[in-house]
């Protein structure tokens, strides 16, 4: 069984108050009533401990406290309203004193809180109200002027000494963005204020419930009881609008010398924007009809601070799209991005306010502007890339976040960097340089907790404290990381497009090899046939009319079987470069070492080469791939190597291997008549032959050599030079 230790930190104070489970306090405020029912058997289960007083009954009597014991002859109203899960309000009397009654559910447990109504405006003239300060806020022109129309249209609404609009930057910071206040009061306008100041829990809170006050900072909260239920759990108050604020933030706001509070979310596209926060330097209780009323005008307000915001940087993009387009056409010319975003007049520049600018593409860097060194670009990418989540990244603060920053935070402060293509560090980065400026904060930031009785507190002092503000940069502004993302969508579509037309080319090109290799294959197939008659007949008179024949009929056969003989030859090598095409790799490993002794052992030196020296280097490393197509590209770079060599005195071959490449880069190398360099490339080329017909071939050894390490993704090439022999080296791919 969980005890309440494991679910609230046993002890709560500055260096853990963003853990605070300030829903699980367990306490409730003064002016308010908390009574939870089971949903199942309308019992009492839990009550806060103010409730036993209005009753006149014992905490021990809990489970015998009945709906009708509390609400009287309003009991059948609440029982109708609860048996529908009704969340609207109702009003009741209990004890001779109008309450109204707010509901909400949360699992099996019915929550009903009971707050006090008090006198208030007819319905007509708030209704009025509401619509005459609706009018006001949309005739409001700039964003400015309509915070300080609501500031003072709230203050003159629910009376509280001081008024606040309070806006978060990206760090959770905050700053008073307006205010209304009594004129007595210092003004707190400009001030900001540590993102500590609003824990992470609080903002989430503050982002479901909407509104939220505090009555009286220094009254006694009603505890729940029990503390505990059966199963050892606190009670969850989330959605209860008089659940108690944390003891850290009471005392906070003591040290302010605050009576009373209420803090209104400001909520734009779904995320907290601000606050409106009201202090009050009394007691001030505003009853929930007045809370509702507030929580109305904010969503109103944010409602034109979204729509509004959403105008300016719709305004502020199309303000950019015509140097956007100008950029998709530099790039589009010659399919040049880089140089398109980089090397001309409009630049990428020209739809952010950065100074600077860089595009990675296909791990080449071009960059615009004031930029970091290359360098420190590239180990930037690098760490955005491995560190950070989501296509998008900004900071005006990068020193504070990367290590490096500090060393090019003049020029690269700020920095705002979208990812062209998930799984990819192809990126555009645009850069801001530093802006040094002074920060006013209520009280020392860095001095947020102070010592108190052995436990850390909130600070006392909110006097004002200046901090001059280093290696940070100007905020990146919506319409400027819109405007990046539309400039790598419109990228993307660039390269889409073009890896389209590509493709179509490729594809046609395929489509024009299947069909040419398919021929080649049926032709040479369908020569064999001929050419056996030719050959067979000319056998036949060769044996049995040879010497009748005069010595011009004699050359005449010999040339004829000779032909069929190199045609047989060439036809094999074209079913062999065409079969290789077809094939699929049966990739394994292989001890390249016996293979290679197959090879020279098929090639049969003693009959064709006896005077050739064969050498193969002991330990050839074992090798990945296709043992049947190696076999194959042997053949033919070692049966080049004897043919090419065997005219000169002494010929020798070796095959080897570079043991310190890896992969390993395995060679064969002769010392016959080699070739000259300026045709390496052209050798590997289907007929492609540098000698004449003293040499026998086809023309189709070495692009059958080519084909087999293309199929393995390998690397094959040659050096020689004339007269001196010649070396091929060929590297297979790790596995």
């Amino acid at each position: 069984m969980s005890g309440p230790s494991t679910l609230y930190p046993k002890k709560i104070d500055l260096t853990n108050c963003d853990k605070e489970p300030i829903h699980l306090l367990g306490q409730v405020q003064s002016h308010a009533y908390l009574f939870v029912i089971d949903a199942l058997n309308k019992q009492l289960v839990r009550a806060s401990e103010n409730v036993f007083d209005l009753l006149s009954r014992k905490r021990e009597d809990i489970h015998t406290i009945t709906i009708k014991d509390i609400f009287g002859p309003s009991a059948s109203t609440i029982a109708f309203h609860i048996e529908g899960k009704n969340t609207q309000t109702i009003e009741v009397e209990v004890k001779g004193k109008r309450y109204v009654v707010i509901t909400h559910y949360r699992e099996n447990l019915i929550y009903i809180e009971l707050e006090p109504i008090v006198a208030q405006a007819e319905a007509h003239i708030v209704q009025r109200q509401l619509s005459d300060i609706i009018t006001d806020l949309s005739q409001a022109i700039t964003v400015s002027e309509m915070c300080d129309k609501t500031a003072n249209l709230i203050k003159n609404l629910t009376g509280y000494d001081r008024v606040m609009l309070y806006k978060f930057d990206q760090n959770w910071n905050g700053t008073i963005i307006s205010e209304s206040r009594e004129e007595v009061l210092e003004s707190w306008l400009g001030m900001h204020y540590p993102a500590t100041d609003i824990p992470q829990q609080a903002r989430k809170s503050f982002l479901k419930q909407g509104v939220r006050i505090i009555a009286d900072v220094a009254s006694q909260t009603s505890a729940v009881f029990p503390e505990l239920n059966e199963q050892g759990q606190p009670l969850d108050l989330t959605n209860c609008e008089s659940r108690a604020s944390s003891p850290i933030h009471i005392e906070y706001l003591e040290n302010m010398k605050v009576g009373a509070t209420l803090t209104a979310a400001i909520v734009s596209n779904g995320t907290l924007w601000g606050l409106i926060a009201c202090h009050h330097y009394s007691p001030k209780f505003t009853n929930y009809y007045q809370r509702q009323t507030i929580k109305f005008l904010t969503q109103v307000f944010s409602t034109q601070l979204t729509l509004r915001s959403s105008n300016e940087v719709l305004a502020r993009i199309n303000a950019t799209t015509a140097s956007r387009a100008k950029l998709v056409e530099q790039m589009s010319n010659e399919w040049d991005v880089q140089g398109g975003l980089t090397k001309k007049p409009t630049s990428m520049l020209t739809i952010t306010e950065a100074t600077g600018g860089a595009v990675f593409l296909e791990n080449i860097l071009s960059t615009v502007g004031d930029t970091p060194s290359k360098e420190d670009v590239k180990n930037l990418i690098d760490w955005i890339y491995t560190t950070q989540l989501g296509n998008t990244y900004t900071t005006q603060n990068l020193a504070k976040v990367y290590e490096k920053g500090e060393a090019f935070a003049k020029m690269a402060s700020g920095v705002l960097c979208v990812f062209i293509a998930k799984g990819q560090k192809d990126c555009l980065l645009w850069f801001k340089p530093e802006l040094k400026q002074v920060i006013s904060w209520g009280g020392n930031p860095e001095k947020a907790v102070a010592e108190k009785n052995k436990r850390l507190s909130p600070r006392k002092s909110f006097e004002k404290w200046n901090q001059e503000q280093v290696l940070t940069s100007l905020p990146w502004k919506d319409y400027e990381i819109a405007s990046a993302q539309a400039l790598k969508t419109s990228i993307s579509n660039i390269i889409i497009s073009r890896y389209q037309e590509v493709k179509l080319l490729n594809d046609k090109l395929k489509e024009a090899y299947k069909e040419l290799e398919s021929f080649s294959y049926s032709v040479s197939h369908d020569l064999r046939s001929p050419l056996r008659g030719i050959d067979g007949f000319a056998q036949i008179i060769k044996e049995d009319y040879f010497d009748t024949l005069d010595d011009y009929g004699k050359n005449a056969i010999q040339t004829i079987i000779d032909s069929t003989s190199k045609m047989n030859t060439l036809i094999d090598d074209i079913l062999a470069f065409s079969g290789i095409g077809k094939d699929q790799t049966a990739m394994g490993v292989f001890d390249m070492q016996e293979l290679v002794n197959e090879v020279v052992q098929f090639l049969q030196l003693e009959k064709k080469y006896s005077n050739t020296t064969i050498e193969v280097e002991a330990d050839l490393p074992k090798a990945y791939g296709d043992r049947g197509m190696i076999f194959q590209l042997l053949i033919n770079l070692i049966g080049n190597a004897l043919k090419y060599s065997h005219t000169v005195q002494k010929p020798s071959v070796r095959i080897g291997v570079l043991k310190d490449k890896s992969p390993a880069i395995y060679y064969v190398r002769d010392n016959g008549i080699g070739f000259n360099e300026a045709h390496k490339e052209k050798i590997f080329g289907v007929f492609n032959r540098l000698v004449k017909d003293e040499f026998e071939g086809s023309g189709i050894g070495l692009a059958i050599a080519q084909r087999v390490i293309d199929k393995h993704q390998g690397v094959i090439w040659a050096e020689s030079k004339e007269h001196q022999g010649a070396t091929f080296y060929f590297q297979l791919p790790v596995r």
